[in-house]
């Protein structure tokens, strides 16, 4: 009987390209003809990360929309007789509590988990854009700041950097995820050229990476971010009021993404190395060059924030569809159980006459 063995991608959160959810949405049927099942969809990973962490409210989500997701996965993981695979970086902020909850299903299963690293400047980046995301206004440098006073100098007066490194702090993430787990399956993959993180996923599903070369999502621009914000406060508006004036000025002064001046972290880095070696972890890589800068990588333009407009606006108007047909169910249900109640309502004023 063939082994059911799960390669679960948990982290770290907020990365500024999702390189490998990108590549199992582009690759899942090439996986499934090679053995390997790819158990959740990057929506159905994204509410099923949503239900675990009790996050869904804070998505503009219900509860009807996340109840039931991870058993779901887990299900198609135990129906599965051989490896799987899954992706749901978000959730390694997750405490003790909630990782019960998400582990507790995948007793008796192999389950081996793998956390990615990009370099701390871009870990910031993509956690600042996840800020502007949830609406936030707080500019690069302030942000950048606060995140690093936190880990520097103790400065503990801040959420936003409570909240990334709840997310980032490597040890500690591992500590809380690996207690139940042997040392050698927990996977660290510390690259600076992120195919390598898809290179060693796949590595360890047991399947060469010849046939399966690695999609490197684009970066988002936070002018696209302000693009999306837009269209999310449009749908809000009357017809009449909505402009179409969805594209946002680009700063001219920053073409490329942003760097934070990290070198301040070696010694929390140090401090990882000794703490993981300590521990057996799989590391494959290098965590010092964590804190090193990388190569300028240059952020999209005005014909991209386009394209990001056109797409969010066709999966609002799918929401919306869904959403009015809904409603209409609704009504009508109301409807019939008015109808319902004015009947019950009559016999019972019969009955007492």
């Amino acid at each position: 009987m063939a082994r059911r063995k799960l390669i679960w991608h948990i982290g770290l959160a907020q990365a500024p390209r999702a390189v490998i959810g990108a590549n199992l949405t582009e690759y899942g049927e090439v996986l499934d003809e090679a053995g390997v099942q790819v158990v959740a969809t990057a929506e159905d990973a994204r509410l099923a990360t949503h239900e675990i962490l009790r996050t869904h409210r804070q998505a503009g989500l219900s509860r009807h929309d996340v109840e039931g997701r991870w058993a779901r996965v887990c299900d198609r993981v135990w129906e599965h007789k051989g490896v799987s695979v899954l992706s749901t970086p978000d959730l390694c902020a997750a405490d003790k509590d909630q990782l019960r909850f998400a582990l507790d299903p995948l007793i008796g299963l192999e389950v081996h988990l793998v956390v990615t690293l990009d370099s701390f400047s871009q870990q910031l980046y993509g956690g600042w854009l996840a800020e502007l995301r949830a609406g936030g206004s707080t500019g690069w440098d302030k942000y950048v700041g606060r995140v690093l006073d936190h880990a520097v100098e103790g400065t503990r007066e801040r959420a936003q950097a409570e909240q990334f490194w709840a997310g980032h702090e490597l040890a500690s993430i591992l500590a809380r995820w690996g207690w139940t787990f042997h040392a050698d399956r927990l996977h660290v993959i510390a690259q600076q050229d992120v195919t390598a993180h898809w290179r060693e996923f796949v590595a360890l599903a047991g399947l060469s990476v010849d046939e399966l070369p690695g999609v490197v999502p684009p970066y988002a621009d936070p002018a696209g971010v302000a693009v999306l914000r837009k269209v999310n406060r449009q749908l809000d508006e009357p017809v009449g009021r909505a402009t179409v004036d969805l594209l946002v000025r680009s700063d001219p002064e920053r073409t490329a993404l942003p760097v934070a001046p990290t070198s301040s972290l070696l010694p929390l880095v140090e401090r990882w190395e000794e703490t993981l070696t300590h521990a057996g972890y799989d590391v494959r890589g290098d965590l010092g060059l964590l804190a090193e800068q990388t190569a300028e990588q240059t952020l999209p333009g005005p014909r991209d924030q386009l394209g990001v407009a056109v797409d969010a606006l066709a999966d609002a108007l799918v929401t919306n569809a869904g959403l009015r047909t809904r409603v209409a169910e609704l009504e009508d249900e109301r409807e019939r159980l008015d109808r319902k109640r004015r009947k019950w309502k009559h016999r019972a004023q019969a009955a007492r006459g």
